[in-house]
This record gives C-alpha cells, structure tokens and sequence, in this order.
C-alpha cells in the first residue's frame, strides 16, 4: 500500500461504516481522558494499517513491548507476525519514573522527532501517550514539535497519529493543535444510567469520504474489540 494518496481503514467493520476511510497521509490527534479508549483507537488504526500494508512504529510511553502485543491480542487485534516479519516496530520510552521539568521535556520531544525523522522506512508512526513528555514543557517546544511533526506529514509523506489527555495543554495550545491535524478524534466517558459508555466524536476528518460531524458511543468488548453501541441503548 502507498501512504501517499492511499486510504486508511480500521479493519473494524463498524467503525469504518460510521467514520470511513482516512486519506493519507495524515496527522491525527486522539485526545480524552484517561480510560476513555484512546489507545484502543490508536492499536486499532495501527492494526487497520498493518492489514493494508504499511509499515508501523508505534512509541508507547503505556505499556511495555509485550504487554502492548498482549493487549492487542486480548482485544483481537494479533500483531506478532507483523511484529516478528519487522512491519511493526515497537519502542518503548520509560518516562513513568522520571522527574520532569522543561530541559527533560524538550530534550523528548526532540528525540522524538529524530526518531521519526530517521529512515526506517515506516509509513505510520504512532505516539501512545504524549502526555507525558508535555506536561512540564514550555509551549514554544510544543508548538515547535506540532510544527515540525506537520513538516513530516506534508514533505516525507508519512501519517502520524498522537494520543494526548487534553488537560495537558492549556485552551490556545489545543486551538493550535487542532488547526494543525488532519484528523482530530475526541474521546470522553459518560454514566448513562447503571451503564458507562465511551463517546467517540469526529470533529474533523479531511478528506474523508463521509462528513465530519460524526458522534457515535461504544464499548471495548474482550472478544471482539471497539463495538460500536446503537444510540437508542446507548440513551437508555
């Protein structure tokens, strides 16, 4: 599959019913709170993207190497050939532990972009969770890595989905962010009734085939992965 002109699907047959394909290639933003499916998203168009053929770094700063593989099993999406044959690559950033400020901030959010930025021949790069390496960093890092990342996007042709909590970034950083992307995901959890459901909103989805004003509910089933919940029992 080329990433230049191609177009990207979940692999989740109500998913790409209700969003559709995704033109590549792209920079998408995933962002919500904590538990409310962003990196079930992101494995999600990660495993959508190895299906059809394209290469995947996908960086978690979540989970480590196996337990990433054991997730994504446990929610039937199985990515150990595809990690065994070298599709998929898989770094691991431990950034739990460490003593944030500005300087350590910076100096990831650099490493970052010269991990993207070396030739390993990927054509999707995934960040599960930026959060971390944002928190503490000065907004002229962050604007210069959103920019930088869209430089990527446009001049290398590669598409590069991002997890973040929103509460990292203050109301102008997100106004920019979002500007920026191609894709913007949002995510956020609501008690309806006995019942918790995670909503899913497409606030804007360029060059996709169906609109962008998109609203849809759903679940994490074990068996199954992301299902996608009928409004009316989603209202219940």
């Amino acid at each position: 599959m080329s990433a230049v002109g191609g177009m990207l699907k979940s692999m989740n047959s109500e998913l790409d019913r209700k969003i559709g394909e995704i033109r590549m290639p792209f920079l998408c933003i995933i962002e919500g709170p904590n538990d409310s499916g962003k990196s079930v998203l992101a494995q999600q168009y990660t495993y959508g993207a190895l299906n059809s053929g394209c290469r995947v770094l996908y960086i978690t700063t979540e989970a480590g190497v196996k337990s990433l593989i054991r997730n994504m099993e446990q929610i039937s999406l199985d990515i150990k050939h595809f990690f065994l044959t070298g599709k998929l690559m898989i770094f691991e950033l431990h950034v739990k532990s460490l003593k944030w400020n500005h300087e350590l901030s910076s100096r990831f959010l650099e490493l970052l972009l010269k991990t993207i930025r070396k030739r390993f021949e990927r054509d999707v790069y995934v960040i599960d969770s930026l959060t971390y390496l944002v928190t503490h960093a000065e907004e002229r890092d962050i604007l210069n890595f959103f920019t930088e990342v869209r430089n990527i996007v446009d001049d290398e042709a590669k598409s590069i989905i991002i997890t973040i909590h929103p509460y990292a970034f203050n109301q102008d950083l997100l106004i920019r962010m979002r500007s920026i992307c191609d894709v913007h995901f949002t995510l956020t959890i609501k008690e309806i009734g006995e019942r918790i459901v995670k909503i899913l909103q497409v606030p804007k989805l360029k060059g996709a085939v169906k609109p962008s004003s998109i609203i849809l509910s759903f679940d994490v089933d074990p068996a199954f992965g992301i299902k996608v919940l009928p409004f009316s029992q989603a209202r219940a």
